[in-house]
């Protein structure tokens, strides 16, 4: 009878330390897990791995991409993603193929930052680009179903759907032309929109709301088209 009391004493004691070693390493797997999550949530390298925005598809100059804490030279054929700033110095040149096939050409001394830039299988397109300084041509890729392609400045915000269109901005003003389709500029600061049809530009100073749309001139699509033209 002792040696049986004893056998399960012993079982009972064995089985509570082996219930408390299971508990403690969930505990420390749940804590492990839960530091991996945060490193992954906190490292931009990682986060930003998944989301390319587009390509390099034809340079001229030093231009340089900002990615995460990394900044290095752009070469042709490299990838640029959501999140990365894009700069082209004087006198450099850059065009970009985006994931959804449009086409954006920047002009020297252009500062951009890709804020969002995503098409989902069904269609729908969301795209954001920070413009700080500069002049950038988009050549914009219709899709069929709705979508968002702004680009905003420290002035406004220029919204299309699919068009080909030009967009100028320094800290005190922004300008739009376009040569096709139709573009919506929207003043930051009293939320004033004019809608700039086809051959037409219209100019938005900081502050105040977008003047009137005119007709631009030959002449005037002509200096934007070379500036932003890659050779």
């Amino acid at each position: 009878m002792k040696m049986a009391a004893k056998s399960t004493s012993l079982f009972a004691s064995f089985s509570s330390e082996k219930e408390a070693s299971c508990s403690f390493l969930k505990k420390r797997t749940k804590t492990l897990l839960l530091v991996c999550c945060i490193c992954l949530a906190w490292s931009p390298d990682i986060a930003l791995a998944a989301a390319q925005a587009g390509a390099v598809v034809a340079i001229r100059g030093d231009c340089f991409d900002t990615s995460g804490s990394k900044r290095g030279p752009l070469k042709s054929g490299d990838a640029v993603y959501v999140g990365d700033i894009v700069e082209v110095p004087a006198p450099a040149r850059l065009r970009l193929r985006m994931i959804d096939g449009s086409m954006l050409s920047a002009a020297s001394g252009t500062t951009l930052t890709i804020a969002a830039y995503g098409k989902d299988p069904s269609g729908h397109r969301d795209v954001a680009l920070d413009m700080a300084a500069g002049l950038l041509r988009a050549v914009v890729a219709h899709v069929e179903q709705p979508s968002r392609f702004e680009v905003k400045t420290a002035t406004g915000t220029a919204a299309v759907r699919s068009t080909d269109w030009f967009v100028s901005t320094t800290n005190a003003a922004m300008q739009v032309g376009v040569l096709d389709g139709r573009v919506a500029l929207t003043s930051a600061a009293s939320g004033q929109t004019v809608v700039i049809p086809p051959r037409w530009g219209a100019r938005l100073q900081r502050g105040l709301d977008p003047v009137p749309p005119r007709v631009w001139s030959a002449a005037e699509f002509a200096d934007v088209i070379g500036r932003t033209d890659v050779p």
